[in-house]
C-alpha cells in the first residue's frame, strides 16, 4: 500500500503537464499492484485534472465494456474497488473514521480491489448467523445535459440506511461519513459510470440505460454464538454498472402473481426496512412463480386475508396489498387517483422511487390530468364529459384487492426498476393438500393499458423521472435531489447540482 500511495502521488503530481485528460498517458501497471486499482487511481487522476480545470467532471467511460447490453447482476467484478470500514459497538463511528471539518480520516485509505481482496468473514460471523445485515441501492448516472456524473437523492438513502441500522443493532453511520464513502467509491470507480443516456429525437426525453449501481451495506462482522449484537461492524461500499432489473423480461408489461399462501411482511416486523431476511423470504415464491409464467409475485398483508371483515362477500376483494419481492406497486384508477399502499401498518419498503412518484405526480398534476383523461377514454372506462373533468389525485392508503378491477393502469417502482408496466395480476392453482379442505378465491384481471406498451400515465410519469435525472425537468421539490459525484464533499452533502 505504501508503494500504492506513492505511484498515486506521482501521477497527480504529473497532472498540470498533462494538456487535456483523454491524452493522459500512464505508465504500465506495476505486476504486484492489480490493474484495476490502477484503473480507480487514473479515474481519480482525471477527476484531480477536471476540478483544477473547473470541469469537475468524471473520466469518459471504461472502453469496451457493452454498458448497454448489462444485465441486472454483478458486473466486471475484476475491474472494481471498494470501501470497507470496521468498528465496535461501543467506539461507534468517530471522527477517526472521518472527520468532514479536515476531510481526512481513516475513509480516505480504507479502498481495496474488489476480486483480490475478499472480506475475512468466519463460520461464527454475526451477520451469516443471525441476518444482522443491511444495505440500501442507489444508481449513479451521467446527465446528457451537462455530463456530468450525478447520484440520485442519497439523502433518503441515507435516512432509510439510519433506520434499518438501528432495527438491527448496528450503529449508525453518520451522514457525512456516509456522503463522503459514497462519493469517494464514485470518483475511485468513475470509469465504470457508463455513457449518458441518448435523448429522444421526437420528445427530448431521455431514454433509458445503464447505471453504475451502488450498495452501501452495514452488517456485524465479529465472531460470536451467542444471540447479541456484534462486537465488530463493517460498513461497506461496493459497485457494479447494471441494466434494468427487469430488462429483457417483460417487455410488454410484468404478469404478476397475488400471492395468497406465504408472507413477505407482517404487522410488528421488519418489513419496512431494507435488510436481508426481507429478500430471502421471497426467494423461493419468487422461483415458484416464474415456473408458472409470471415474472413477480404481488404479496398481501396476509392477515387481512384471513380474517376480513364481518359480512363480507369476499375475503380475497377485501384482501390488502403490500408490495412484490423487490418493488412497489402503483394503481391508476379511472376515478383519476394514482395510488400505491401506504406505510403506517409497517410493512411496506419506503422506497426512493415509490417517493418520487408520489412527489412528481402531486407536483406536475396539472400536466397529468389530460394524460389521465387519455388513459381513462382509450379503457373505455368512464362517461366521456365526466372524464373530460377529471382531477388527477395522489394518494398513500390501504390498497385493496378489490381495487384492482377499477385500475386502468398498473406499474411498479424500483431504484432498478424505475417505472415499470404491468399487464395483468392473477392467482394460480393451490394443490388440494396445501388447501388442505379450506375454500380458495381464485383472479385473474388483465388491464387496459400495458399488454403490449405502458399506459399514458404510466409513460409519462416514467417520462418525468427521466427528465429530474438528466436535469431536464426540476422545481422547488426537487432541487436538492441530483448529487454531483465532483463537486466538494460539503456541496455533494448538500444536494443540487448547479
Amino acid at each position: 500500500w505504501d508503494l500504492f500511495f506513492c505511484i498515486k502521488s506521482a501521477l497527480l503530481s504529473f497532472l498540470p503537464l498533462a494538456p487535456r485528460a483523454s491524452t493522459l498517458t500512464l505508465p504500465l501497471p506495476c505486476p504486484t499492484l492489480p490493474h484495476s486499482l490502477f484503473q480507480s487511481q487514473r479515474s481519480l487522476a482525471f477527476a484531480t485534472m477536471a476540478n483544477e480545470n473547473g470541469n469537475k467532471l468524471p473520466p469518459p467511460p471504461k472502453d469496451g465494456v457493452p454498458f448497454n447490453t448489462l444485465p441486472w447482476n454483478l458486473n466486471l467484478p475484476d475491474e472494481h474497488s471498494y470501501i470497507h470500514l470496521t468498528t465496535t459497538p461501543d467506539k461507534g463511528w468517530t471522527l477517526e473514521h472521518y472527520d468532514p471539518s479536515t476531510d481526512g480520516g481513516a475513509l480516505l485509505d480504507s479502498h481495496a480491489h474488489y476480486s483480490s481482496t475478499p472480506l475475512p468473514i468466519y463460520p461464527s460471523t454475526t451477520s451469516l448467523n443471525y441476518g444482522t445485515t443491511i444495505w440500501e441501492g442507489l444508481a449513479c448516472r451521467r446527465s446528457p445535459m451537462s455530463q456530468k456524473a450525478l447520484v440520485f437523492r442519497p439523502q433518503k438513502n441515507y435516512a432509510r440506511f439510519v433506520n434499518g441500522a438501528r432495527a438491527m443493532c448496528l450503529p449508525p453511520p453518520s451522514y457525512e461519513l456516509f456522503m463522503r464513502a459514497l462519493q469517494l467509491v464514485l470518483q475511485e470507480n468513475a470509469e465504470l459510470i457508463p455513457p449518458a443516456p441518448e435523448l429522444d429525437p421526437e420528445t427530448g426525453v431521455p431514454q433509458g440505460g445503464a447505471k453504475l449501481y451502488i450498495r452501501p451495506m452495514l452488517l456485524g462482522s465479529g465472531q460470536q454464538l451467542g444471540l447479541h449484537a456484534s462486537p465488530q461492524i463493517s460498513l461497506l461500499f461496493f459497485v457494479s454498472p447494471t441494466g434494468s432489473y427487469f430488462q429483457g423480461k417483460a417487455m410488454g408489461g410484468l404478469k404478476l402473481h397475488l400471492e395468497r399462501r406465504r408472507c413477505r411482511a407482517a404487522r410488528g416486523g421488519t418489513g419496512n426496512v431494507k435488510c436481508c431476511g426481507n429478500y430471502a423470504v421471497t426467494m423461493r415464491p419468487l422461483l415458484d412463480a416464474k415456473e408458472k409464467g409470471f415474472h413477480d409475485n404481488l404479496y398481501l398483508e396476509l392477515d387481512t386475508y384471513h380474517n376480513p371483515p364481518p359480512g363480507t362477500s369476499s375475503r380475497l376483494h377485501q384482501a390488502v396489498l403490500q408490495e412484490l419481492s423487490a418493488a412497489n406497486i402503483f394503481l391508476v384508477l379511472k376515478t383519476g387517483e394514482i395510488v400505491t399502499p401506504g406505510l403506517k401498518r409497517g410493512t411496506i419498503l419506503p422506497g426512493v422511487t415509490r417517493d418520487t412518484v408520489l412527489t412528481l405526480a402531486s407536483e406536475f398534476k396539472d400536466e397529468l390530468a389530460p394524460i389521465m383523461a387519455e388513459s381513462i377514454k382509450a379503457a373505455g372506462m368512464g362517461e366521456e364529459k365526466k372524464v373530460d373533468d377529471v382531477e388527477v389525485t395522489v394518494s398513500e392508503r390501504d390498497v385493496l384487492v378489490g381495487d384492482l378491477l377499477n385500475a386502468v393502469e398498473v406499474f411498479v417502482t424500483g431504484t432498478a426498476a424505475e417505472v415499470v408496466p404491468v399487464q395483468s395480476i392473477g392467482t394460480s392453482e393451490t394443490s388440494a393438500e396445501e388447501l388442505d379442505g379450506e375454500e380458495e378465491e381464485s383472479l385473474s384481471v388483465t388491464f387496459p393499458h400495458g399488454v403490449t406498451s405502458p399506459g399514458p400515465v404510466t409513460t409519462k410519469l416514467l417520462e418525468m423521472l427521466r427528465e429530474v435525472l438528466a436535469e431536464k425537468r426540476s422545481s422547488e421539490a426537487t432541487k436538492d435531489w441530483l448529487c454531483d459525484v465532483y463537486a466538494s464533499a460539503e456541496d455533494f452533502r448538500k444536494g443540487g447540482c448547479n
